[in-house]
């Protein structure tokens, strides 16, 4: 199975202000008909690739406090976290944990969408959560249902179509990239930094000291397939998640 981007959290105060500014930079914004609510309520940005941006708010201050992500938004809106579709999540965290990184789970996550059909899946926590750099990504491997998990696709009137590569910043780029390594990616070195490449997609990690780097480090800026290559979104509608366009495949 391939190794490709699952989905980015994007945390944001307000969920209906960032829906409609997400629709202003020319996105769809979806929403799932879950049965059961917990401590964070959700609209999805989804693309052709497979992927999609969750656009995140907490419930409750409470909820808040209690969840691995909580904190991050304590520093403003932007990207907290983001993951990898597995086949095996808990193969993977076996073979992490073998080699020394720490992982946490794979922890079943579940519900039903108003329609009556379910959705699982199983995550592994390698950062947040786990005790690992905030610049690492959570794994998902679905159980059930993952054309329910995940509404549409969708068509943007922007033209992305995909989720081309994150940048992530870092105090140890060299342990980010051994991790990432082990999860399935290839080691790049480059004169700008560490790439790993997976199957449709590529991590970029840099220091702690590059642009757009968030307080302790994790995700600095996202590249989306398709649209104007070299277009940045307007860092105000995108509620601090900066973002830019790579342009149609060549």
């Amino acid at each position: 199975m391939s190794i490709i981007f699952d989905h980015f959290v994007l945390l944001v105060n307000d969920l209906d202000a960032a829906a409609r500014d997400y629709q202003a930079l020319g996105f769809t914004v979806l929403d799932r008909a879950d049965t059961s609510h917990g401590s964070t309520k959700f609209k999805f940005v989804s693309f052709h690739d497979g992927s999609y941006i969750l656009l995140t708010a907490f419930t409750s201050a409470e909820g808040q406090s209690g969840h691995r992500l909580g904190e991050v938004l304590d520093a403003g809106e932007g990207w907290a976290d983001y993951s990898f579709t597995v086949a095996d999540a808990g193969a993977v965290g076996q073979a992490l944990s073998a080699k020394g990184f720490p992982v946490r789970g794979p922890v079943p996550v579940s519900n039903v969408v108003a329609s009556g059909e379910k959705w699982a899946l199983d995550l592994l926590m390698t950062g947040r959560g786990a005790g690992g750099d905030v610049a690492l990504p959570f794994l998902v491997s679905d159980v059930t249902g993952r054309s329910h998990r995940i509404p549409g696709p969708s068509d943007h009137g922007n033209g992305a179509s995909g989720i081309e590569s994150v940048t992530l910043t870092t105090a140890d780029p060299r342990r980010v990239a051994d991790t990432l390594v082990a999860i399935g990616g290839k080691d790049v070195a480059t004169s700008k930094g560490i790439h790993v490449h997976f199957d449709d997609c590529h991590v970029e990690i840099l220091p702690l000291d590059a642009p757009n780097s968030r307080p302790g480090g994790g995700i600095a800026s996202v590249t989306l397939k398709g649209g104007t290559a070299g277009q940045v979104l307007d860092l105000t509608l995108a509620h601090n998640a900066p973002m830019t366009f790579a342009g149609a495949a060549q």
